[in-house]
């Protein structure tokens, strides 16, 4: 695998991943902007509505039509985050020119269809066409109103919500309803204008294409821009909880009790101690061995699962689905195995378990081009430069008393348990 990053121009940078493990190729456009309330709606909606129609593919079926010529090539469009940076991301898969019948240039013609999707949208009086807008509207209404379905997620995001109240990471990446309500073609043009030309935008193309073949699409797309300044998307990390550990309980009719325990470890994305805080993540609570599955499901048998994970944004959150009288018992448990490794009550032995678990995961994003776009986006976004192979040796380097150390500073911020109507709290 060859890695090469280049910066193309004013907060353009151009990754070219080569590696011959796959038939198809992908290549990722990652438009970056700071996690706002005022303008998360905007971003998840802009992407979907540019694949609604161009100037000479003017409806889906057309472009359809034209990625199925091109061997079932596919174009997705994916909303996230990464800590506080909100990631909108173009994600077109096509396959490899060597494996055509005859051996034609289906890269060209699908890069240039992307590029026309993204700088060439089908409009009405000068903005989005109203049809496309008014109907992608619905769908993210009915994407955010269907969060509530997934109790495991919604009991999540509803911990950080509460726990980041004043924070960027407390907004949802698809925005609200009322805020979605709001948008009209015109607003969402104007919004797409600017982050064509102020977004922070991330070239990833992972397969066989070569960096100039990547290079040249990407300068088609982006060459004639006018940028503006990239505004600030980094995540803020807040190393203390702002008050005494919130306790809130809410109700739903669940079968099934969500408590979500979130703590500030005060060790984000950018510090070179994070790789010690996703060891000790592991040896907490993340897969079979760690300490919450062994003794707050197996040993106690307190939840039907449990596990911990860490945040770039400093945080730590415990998920678990309990019996609602076993609520007060599994917290005190949790509590107990984290106060226990605080003690260094950590062996060897579940130290070099945690470390082969993050070194496994690392190793096997080299299976999935979209995995491997995962790992560099992050990096990136933090200012990480490792390659796998570098960051699987600072996991490996991880001593016991470094987890000690980082474990001593994590502090309970919030409690929040999601009961049914009938549960005692």
């Amino acid at each position: 695998m060859q890695i090469s990053k280049k910066n193309l121009s004013d907060g353009i940078t151009l990754t070219t991943v080569v590696t011959d493990k796959f038939k198809f190729n992908q290549i990722f456009i990652d438009f970056i902007l700071p996690l706002e309330s005022e303008h998360a709606s905007e971003n998840a909606l802009f992407a979907s509505v540019l694949l609604r129609g161009s100037e000479n593919h003017p409806n889906t079926l057309s472009i359809r039509k034209e990625l199925s010529s091109l061997y079932g090539a596919e174009v997705y469009v994916d909303i996230g985050t990464r800590g506080e940076a909100h990631v909108v991301t173009m994600r077109v898969r096509l396959l490899d020119d060597r494996c055509t019948l005859c051996g034609e240039n289906i890269t060209a013609k699908a890069t240039s269809l992307i590029s026309e999707i993204i700088t060439s949208p089908k409009k009405e009086n000068g903005v989005f066409d109203e049809t496309f807008v008014e109907s992608e509207k619905e769908k993210l209404i009915s994407d955010i109103e269907a969060q509530i379905n997934d109790k495991d997620e919604y009991a999540v995001n509803r911990c950080k919500e509460i726990m980041c109240e004043n924070e960027a990471w407390g907004v949802s990446p698809l925005g609200t309803v009322a805020d979605t309500e709001k948008i009209t073609s015109e607003s969402l043009f104007q919004r797409y204008e600017y982050v064509l030309s102020h977004a922070k935008i991330e070239i990833f193309s992972i397969g066989s294409l070569d960096e100039s073949k990547t290079e040249a699409f990407a300068r088609g797309i982006f060459g004639t821009l006018r940028r503006g300044e990239v505004p600030d998307y980094s995540t803020k990390i807040v190393k203390e909880p702002s008050s005494d550990v919130k306790n809130i309980c809410e109700r739903l009719p669940v079968a099934q009790g969500k408590l979500v325990m979130g703590f500030r470890t005060g060790i984000g994305g950018y510090d070179e101690n994070y790789y010690v805080m996703r060891v000790l993540n592991c040896v907490f609570g993340s897969g079979t061995q760690s300490k919450l599955f062994r003794n707050v499901r197996e040993k106690l048998s307190l939840c039907y699962y449990c596990f911990s994970q860490a945040y770039p944004k400093g945080v730590l959150l415990v998920a678990s689905g309990i019996d609602s009288n076993n609520k007060e018992k599994a917290v005190n448990e949790i509590l107990f195995q984290l106060e226990a490794i605080k003690n260094g009550a950590v062996t060897e032995e579940e130290i070099d378990d945690a470390k082969k678990l993050l070194c496994n995961s690392i190793r096997a994003s080299g299976d999935s081009a979209v995995a491997l776009h995962s790992y560099f986006l992050g990096n990136s976004v933090f200012g990480i430069s490792d390659t796998p192979e570098e960051a699987m040796e600072k996991i490996r380097s991880v001593t016991a008393e470094q987890i000690v150390s980082a474990a001593a500073g994590i502090k309970p911020d919030t409690v929040y348990f999601l009961c049914g109507t009938e549960d005692k709290e």
